[in-house]
């Protein structure tokens, strides 16, 4: 029976390992991907910003985002990552994320600012929304994102 159970969690690991891999691998240029959270019902449809030309244009010069759409940002390595919103119009939140997706730490963005917001702890990715969108769906720290 143990025998089972660990191979039942080895091919779970190894199915969230390949897809969180297909992810990182991919370009910004595939397009969305749909995001939700544990327990909650909310669903985003995110871009993926996984080089460093994507996640330094990030949401900049855009007018506006739809409803329950958002980026993603995800770095090679776990690290205290920073955002700013140098050349962005859209009021925003930003969520840090751990290497399992779970939240970090959320913050309210300033249009426009050049100030860098960092996270507190390593953050391996960060989803940028709408501003009040993760408190409208009631996700806060310690949620964790289903990719």
């Amino acid at each position: 029976l143990d025998h089972q159970i660990m191979k039942k969690l080895f091919r779970v690991s190894v199915k969230k390992f390949l897809s969180l891999s297909l992810i990182i691998l991919s370009t910004y240029s595939y397009g969305n991907i749909e995001a939700t959270f544990k327990g909650k019902l909310a669903k985003l449809s995110l871009i993926v910003a996984n080089t460093n030309e994507s996640r330094s244009k990030g949401l900049m010069f855009q007018e506006s985002l739809e409803k329950n759409h958002g980026m993603i940002f995800i770095w090679p390595l776990s690290k205290k990552q920073c955002m700013w919103m140098k050349n962005t119009s859209i009021p925003l939140s930003v969520a840090y994320l751990s290497t399992d997706g779970r939240v970090l730490e959320i913050y309210d963005m300033v249009p426009f600012s050049e100030e860098s917001i960092c996270s507190s702890k390593k953050a391996r990715m960060a989803v940028e929304v709408n501003q009040g969108w993760f408190s409208k769906n009631q996700i806060s720290k310690g949620d964790k994102i289903n990719l």
